[in-house]
């Protein structure tokens, strides 16, 4: 037994599943009532028994499909699959699923992690490859690409926006998960002005927000349009309204 798994005995944890990607750990961990995946010791993914919500930023990212009626989206990045199973749960059949993830072993990790089978599409390939050769397929595209704790060099190239704005229909969401990290605060000037050229860029600072903020991009919505869309649907039900009061401070990036 090495020390790792003797540590999590003590504490009454038990992994479920372990993978080498790209030369770090992964691992599917349960502890007590929740279920993770931790890369290289920063958690990726998270569940909770028997609950949908889990107060952290996924509850954010999950949300925009209440702008629409029926909605087509794209998760890039799925790690155990956090927003995917918060989107089937909440939305059900209004939205159609595709989700792109690279690595194949992250993928058989998922299946470990997750509670139940998800109806999604899910494509092994590389997420800005893949979003390259996409046109107006997309109303929402979420991404959530992530390498241990950091935001690949790519999304902070000049034609990702492009990439993005080219993907999405014409009242189209982007939803960016941005870590607040050093390296990654020095370029978000960049990428907000870059993402400019196409959309309305606003930010979420939600309650207990440490590490990260949500950029919300949107091509034809304002922000009062999307807090009020989105706090009619999350707004009534007083689990829920977390996300209806974090929206309705929406400001510009």
């Amino acid at each position: 037994m090495n020390i790792e798994n003797a540590v999590y005995r003590i504490l009454g944890w038990k992994i479920l599943g372990r993978e080498k990607i790209e030369g770090k750990d992964v691992i599917v961990v349960r502890k007590g009532e929740r279920v993770e995946i931790v890369y290289d010791h920063i958690i990726h993914s998270q569940i909770f028994d028997g609950k949908i919500f889990t107060g952290q930023y996924w509850d954010y990212m999950m949300a925009p499909p209440a702008l629409f009626k029926k909605s087509r989206v794209l998760v890039m990045g799925l790690g155990g699959g956090t927003v995917p199973y918060q989107m089937k749960k909440i939305f059900g059949g209004r939205i159609g699923l595709d989700v792109v993830e690279k690595s194949s072993k992250m993928i058989e990790l998922s299946k470990v992690f997750l509670p139940e089978k998800l109806d999604m599409n899910v494509i092994n390939e590389e997420a800005v490859r893949y979003i390259k050769g996409v046109k107006s397929a997309y109303d929402i595209i979420i991404s959530d690409i992530y390498v241990g704790g950091k935001i690949p060099e790519e999304l902070f190239m000049s034609k990702n926006a492009e990439y993005f704005n080219r993907a999405l229909k014409s009242n189209g969401v982007l939803v960016i998960n941005y870590a607040l990290t050093a390296d990654s605060l020095s370029r978000k000037s960049g990428l907000v002005r870059r993402l400019k050229k196409f959309f309305k860029v606003y930010q979420i600072s939600y309650p207990g927000a440490r590490g990260n903020l949500i950029l919300v991009c949107s091509k034809n919505f304002d922000a009062e349009e999307i807090s009020e869309k989105i706090c009619g649907y999350f707004g009534k039900i007083r689990e829920k309204n977390r996300i209806s009061s974090a929206y309705s401070r929406l400001k510009e990036a």
